[in-house]
């Protein structure tokens, strides 16, 4: 069984097949395949069964969306166009793929936390009293009072929540990861003034997170134009250990970002998403390889709290930074635009990743009963939720996993390699094939609606064909 590609750029083609995980081959011509994928005119001497990229060209929709992006857009289109190719595919022959979901979960989802602030004694007075008016405008005359007094030294800093945030996330039996700022009082280059930070890093509480099972990494600041502060930046978070993720403040990017982030060493971004919104800007619920990058995956970011219900959020423009509006929902209509999101996730698998800022645990925006919601939902449908850098080490042993098979006298054999069938959350393997066509399986299998799953824990599955 052979799905051949004739097309012009390889990255765009190896890109969609790692993200539709099925085996294929670069088309030669004058040899016999089930199917073929390309440019009818770029492939004359072929007559058998035609993909034609004509009129539709999937990889370069694909392509462009996962590495230019798209304002305001609400469907996982990159999921919808690899869906659309399977089941074309699935007409010319037995397909067999590693889905984008762990064995035993239906998806992923990753909890992220930028830490803008940690203490509200570090903050400026006019942050703190806005921060106090607020309290009183929603109805929490307490807490303001009890910020106000906290601004002063009087009482407990109402936003030193690293103990808050553990016991909340152990209660709902889940770990993140806390993305920090590298510099103080640094805006940074090409950066509205209000961007700055007010703390110094605390390495003591970074390592006392990651000893709890927490993940550590850098909200850059600079790290996003020059890979040498780049590397700076990495270096200000690693002496708790491995903190090579990144997701840059204010979620400031530009097309040469992925490059100079892959050049000082990161492993991952999740820094591609929307401030002012919900919803796919890549398109794709799966962890990627951007075009210029070498090492480096991108976590692309779908929910922030600020793009729910903030009103606004500083962006720049030509003219400078200008005030752009939020979403600015209520609880329930939020969580209505939440769950679409994770029901697509729930139809197609992958990974949908949370961003809900640190000091957005206790009023004025508290938040975290919508946190808590979306936690206990994606629980609920089975999915295994997470920090942001073991999604991301997931989808990484998945890129580079091996999968062939072949069709002899009634048996399918499927062989993987590098399987990692040590990982706590393995692969499956997924044949689409109507389960009760299926006699036996010498491995632990799952029958679906017209497929069957089975792990990914040994290099060669044998699946009987009644």
């Amino acid at each position: 069984m052979t799905i051949a590609v004739c097309y012009p750029d390889k990255y765009s083609v190896e890109e969609a097949f790692q993200l539709l995980k099925i085996p294929w081959v670069w088309y030669e011509e004058g040899c016999h395949y089930d199917v073929v994928i390309a440019r009818k005119a770029d492939v004359p001497g072929y007559d058998g069964p035609l993909i034609d990229l004509t009129d539709n060209d999937f990889f370069e929709r694909i392509s462009t969306l996962l590495n230019t992006g798209q304002p305001h857009l609400h469907e996982p289109v990159c999921d919808l166009l690899l869906d659309a190719v399977r089941q074309e595919l699935k007409k010319y022959t037995i397909l067999v793929e590693i889905p984008p979901a762990p064995w035993g979960h239906s998806y992923m989802v990753a909890l992220t936390h930028d830490v803008d602030v940690t203490s509200v004694r570090e903050c400026r007075l006019v942050t703190v009293g806005y921060a106090v008016f607020q309290c009183i405008m929603h109805g929490s005359v307490f807490a303001g009072l009890r910020l106000g007094l906290s601004r002063i030294g009087i009482g407990n800093d109402s936003w030193d929540l690293f103990e808050r945030w553990k016991t909340f996330e152990d209660q709902l039996g889940v770990r993140s990861t806390f993305f920090f700022v590298p510099k103080k009082d640094d805006p940074g280059v090409r950066a509205h003034p209000y961007r700055a930070v007010c703390y110094d890093l605390n390495i003591d509480v970074l390592h006392d997170l990651t000893t709890g099972g927490w993940e550590t990494g850098v909200h850059g600041i600079d790290n996003w134009t020059d890979s040498q502060r780049g590397k700076l930046e990495m270096a200000s978070i690693s002496p708790c250990g491995e903190a090579s993720g990144n997701r840059t403040h204010w979620l400031l990017f530009d097309q040469n970002s992925w490059k100079v982030l892959d050049d000082a060493g990161y492993s991952y971004d999740t820094t591609f998403g929307y401030n002012d919104d919900a919803g796919f800007r890549a398109g794709i619920l799966q962890v990627y390889r951007p075009r210029t990058a070498q090492r480096l995956l991108e976590l692309p970011l779908h929910i922030q709290d600020l793009g729910l219900f903030g009103k606004f959020c500083w962006a720049p423009s030509e003219n400078g930074w200008e005030k752009t509006p939020c979403l600015h929902l209520d609880v329930i209509a939020a969580r209505t635009y939440c769950d679409r999101i994770l029901d697509f996730a729930e139809k197609y698998g992958g990974v949908v990743t949370l961003l809900w800022h640190y000091e957005n645990l206790t009023p004025p925006r508290d938040w975290s009963g919508t946190y808590a919601e979306l936690v206990k939902r994606a629980q609920a449908d089975g999915a295994w939720v997470t920090t942001a850098g073991s999604v991301v080490e997931w989808f990484e042993i998945r890129r580079k996993t091996g999968i062939g098979y072949e069709i002899n006298k009634g048996l399918i054999t499927i062989r993987i390699n590098n399987p990692h069938s040590g990982h706590n959350h393995p692969m499956r393997v997924r044949i689409h094939i109507d389960p009760a066509l299926v006699s036996s399986v010498d491995t632990e299998h799952r029958p679906g609606n017209g497929y069957i799953d089975i792990v990914c824990t040994r290099p060669e599955i044998t699946v009987a064909l009644t």
